[in-house]
């Protein structure tokens, strides 16, 4: 046969391919490729409008406006000046949530406010550092401590810009396994990287772990993971024991340690200033064995410069390993902040710590007959030192 045909009648494969069907053919694949690149486009939009929700989601939020009264100014003007002291205060979280380890932004910004009437100037942590070493290390007038723990991503947010524009310094303590397991509620290691390069944070270690508890006796009481000996529990019908004094050293230091290495790794610049106690308990406020707090405050003043607690007036005292005072070279406690805390509670506690005042009269600035935000107001008294964490995450 001839022409374009086969022997069967068909179009021979060459002659298939006509002007007309590969116009058509290049229509169809037009459109698809129309259409691919539609798709391909709505995804790249959806994924850039999803990253920058979550970046507006970690920023720092605007400075909340504060003003103080007249009454409240003229007071805080006149906050007494002093030398060789240095107070320090302690945050958890910044948020409406009225939970008691947390203060409003509204608060914060007063009490901010407030401190920068007042003339106080928030020094950064290697001055204190400088300072705990030698207390007449040179310091600005009415220098003060502002420090953070739990590596609370609502703390950093709402307090960021405010100490940005009073050109206030302050310290994050954290645990070394939150930023990667605790998303939403922790700190970012990226994160923790942007505040310690902001001029603004010094991160530093809270712990490895966590705010871990362990079982130290039979009754399955619990105690905090640095203070308490584990208690092993025996085979069904028998009495369990208490782990080696060596096992807890081992664990206790370990954890310290591992979370050490992990800022080194995740934070350039890091160096081991200070270490905030979890739950301000080495052994000293409550233990089960008395070699605990003996060992645990040297060890971890031969790893970091500086070691801070709570709250001096929550603590036990009267404790066989408890140090008196507000301050000392081994060991720093802080003022607690929670969602109670008035300007005039913290304005008496402020001038008590200056002025030298014994702990035992600084009782008097808890307590008032007026609402919170008047002077006098009848103010919570500082609370456990430990922050409330969420569920004890894993390594």
């Amino acid at each position: 046969m001839s022409g374009g045909r086969g022997q069967q009648g068909r179009p021979s494969g060459l002659a298939r391919f006509t002007p007309a069907a590969l116009a058509r053919a290049g229509k169809t694949a037009g459109r698809l490729l129309l259409n691919w690149g539609l798709l391909i486009a709505i995804v790249a939009g959806v994924l850039a409008f999803r990253e920058q929700a979550e970046a507006q989601a970690r920023a720092p939020l605007p400075a909340p406006s504060s003003q103080l009264s007249l009454a409240q100014a003229r007071q805080w003007r006149h906050f007494p000046r002093y030398r060789r002291v240095v107070p320090v205060l302690l945050y958890h979280g910044i948020n409406n949530s009225n939970h008691s380890y947390s203060v409003t932004p509204g608060l914060f910004a007063d009490q901010m406010r407030a401190l920068k009437v007042a003339g106080f100037h928030a020094i950064t942590l290697a001055q204190y550092v400088d300072f705990a070493r030698d207390r007449r290390h040179a310091l600005p007038s009415k220098p003060i401590l502002l420090t953070f723990d739990d590596g609370r991503r609502d703390a950093f947010r709402e307090a960021n810009n405010t100490l940005r524009n009073y050109g206030f310094h302050a310290t994050m303590f954290t645990f070394a396994s939150w930023p990667t397991t605790n998303p939403g509620f922790s700190l970012t290691w990226p994160e923790l990287r942007t505040m310690q390069r902001s001029g603004i944070w010094s991160v530093q270690e809270h712990g490895g772990e966590g705010h871990e508890y362990v079982f130290y006796n039979a009754a399955r009481a619990k105690g905090g993971v640095y203070a308490f000996r584990r208690y092993i529990p025996g085979p069904s019908g028998h009495g369990g024991h208490l782990e080696d004094f060596s096992s807890f050293v081992r664990t206790a230091t370990s954890d310290i340690t591992w979370g050490a290495d992990q800022f080194v790794q995740q934070v350039p610049g890091y160096r081991p200033l200070a270490f905030a106690v979890p739950y301000a308990n080495y052994g000293q406020d409550g233990t089960n064995d008395e070699r605990i707090p003996k060992f645990m405050l040297p060890w971890l003043r031969r790893h970091f410069a500086v070691i801070f607690g709570g709250d001096y007036l929550s603590g036990g005292h009267g404790h066989r390993y408890q140090i008196s005072g507000r301050f000392s070279p081994e060991y720093s406690y802080r003022i607690t902040m929670d969602q109670k805390t008035s300007l005039p509670a913290l304005y008496c506690r402020l001038r008590d710590w200056v002025t030298g005042t014994p702990t035992w009269m600084e009782y008097r600035c808890l307590r008032s007959p007026a609402g919170p935000s008047s002077p006098g107001a009848l103010v919570h008294p500082a609370g456990p030192r430990g922050g409330l964490p969420p569920p004890n995450p894993g390594r």
